[in-house]
């Protein structure tokens, strides 16, 4: 019995993941986006001002409801209402401190490779799932 499956060039993904096996195709890119966005709320994260942790511990990625196929995933800060004047520069000491710009910007600008990394990734895992599944 061969339990190897070879998978060569996009085309080969492709095939796979709609004809084979869609629901788990939805599964990768929604997991991949969740990806992507815990990767903006770290860059965030780190580029936040030192307060007493609130901003930082509040600061969560979050899978949203799909609509019609699409994939999302946001990020958001609760508990800590101040932090938009922090990114503005609006705040008491003046200065723009832009966290979350400079984490979207990051991303944008090598956004494909990080998204082909961690698709991969994901379906690397799926397909090591399907075959201890067989």
């Amino acid at each position: 019995m061969n339990n190897k499956i070879t998978v060569r060039g996009l085309d080969d993904v492709s095939n796979l993941l709609t004809q084979i096996a869609p629901n788990q195709a939805q599964n990768i890119i929604r997991a991949t986006v969740h990806d992507m966005a815990k990767q903006v709320r770290d860059d965030a994260k780190a580029g936040m001002p030192e307060d007493e942790g609130t901003m930082k511990k509040g600061t969560k990625h979050k899978r949203e409801r799909a609509m019609r196929g699409s994939a999302r995933s946001t990020v958001r800060v609760g508990g800590a209402f101040y932090w938009r004047f922090l990114e503005y520069g609006q705040g008491p000491d003046g200065m723009a401190y832009d966290f979350f710009f400079k984490a979207v910007n990051k991303m944008r600008s090598n956004m494909v490779p990080q998204f082909l990394e961690a698709f991969g990734d994901k379906f690397e895992k799926a397909l090591a799932r399907a075959r201890k599944r067989q």
